[in-house]
This record gives C-alpha cells, structure tokens and sequence, in this order.
C-alpha cells in the first residue's frame, strides 16, 4: 500500500489530536481517570485514524477493467482472459489483481428445470458417487495482472487458467482490485 501525501496529512492530523487530547489527560488530579482518559483517547484516534486512511485508500486509488476478451482453449482445457486494465486516478497503484469467479450454472446440470437440490436418502452415505462430490460449483482464483501502475496509464493482460470440464454453461465473472 503506497501512502499518498494525503494519508500522510490523515495520520499528522489524528497524531496532533491523539497528543491534544493526551494533554488535556494530564490535566486530570486522579491518576485513575488520566489513564482511562489517555486509553480513550489514544483508541478513538486509532479508530478514527483506521477509518480515514481506509476511505482514503477507496477513494484515492481508482482503476478500471477497460475490456476484456476470453477464449476457450479445448486441446488444454483452459480459458484464456486478454484485456486492459487502467489507472484512473491520480496516485500510483501498488498491485492490481483479477479475480475470476466460475459458477456453475444450476439449471443445466443435469436436473429437471425445477429442482434446485437433488433429493437424497440416507444411504446415501454409502452409494454416493465420490466424483460428483469432488466437484465444487464455484471457483474462484485470483491473479497480478499490473504491480506500480502510474496514474492515468493502460496495461494489457492475459490470463489463462484452467478450465472446469464438469461445467455446463458456467457464469464467469471478473473483478478488478487494486490498491
């Protein structure tokens, strides 16, 4: 996470009002309170601090998935993600990865049109096929499509991942995050 001139205007503030408040503590005759005074002060400007520093993170870093393309590789079973991706706000990114979520679609695996869960027994236990059990109806894998990407430039991107053959019709879905 890279610090931009405004996080670092975020922290002095919070450390200037965590120091005021602490001497305001002092100030207190019963050693007792100064310190539960001193703690409360000390975890509202961490909290206050967290917060900001996150909302300036979301709002400071800005970037996005322009277009992408995805082609399906049968002789290896993979998918192949081209695209570009840009930074869209004024401060450098850090790292941007895609995550691209498969899901299988319900309807087409093999049930009738208006069952969504298969009904079981409870020797099931001991008949089930182990196969279809294996097979998870999501998948989610993550990838660093861009590390340092200066504000306002585009990059180009591939990725190739496998593909899931158990799949019929899957929703793919890809998300951009960078920070």
């Amino acid at each position: 996470m890279y610090f931009t001139f405004l996080h670092w205007i975020a922290v002095a503030i919070f450390l200037l009002i965590f120091l005021l408040l602490a001497i305001l503590a002092s100030k207190e005759p019963d050693k007792k309170n100064r310190r539960i005074l001193i703690i409360a002060a000390f975890s509202i400007t961490l909290m206050g601090g967290i917060a900001s520093l996150y909302a300036l993170e979301k709002y400071t870093k800005k970037s996005k998935l322009l277009s992408y393309t995805q082609k399906r590789l049968l002789s290896t079973e993979s998918v192949v993600f081209t695209g570009k991706i840009q930074n869209s706000g004024k401060f450098k990114l850090a790292e941007c990865s895609i995550k691209v979520k498969f899901t299988n679609n319900v309807m087409t695996m093999g049930r009738p049109k208006n069952a969504f869960f298969k009904p079981s027994s409870g020797l099931g236990w001991f008949f089930s096929d182990k196969k279809e059990q294996e097979k998870p109806n999501k998948i989610e894998e993550s990838f660093v499509v861009a590390k340092d990407l200066a504000p306002h430039k585009v990059k180009n991107f591939r990725i190739q991942m496998h593909y899931p053959p158990y799949m019929n019709a899957p929703l793919i879905k890809l998300k951009l995050i960078c920070h």
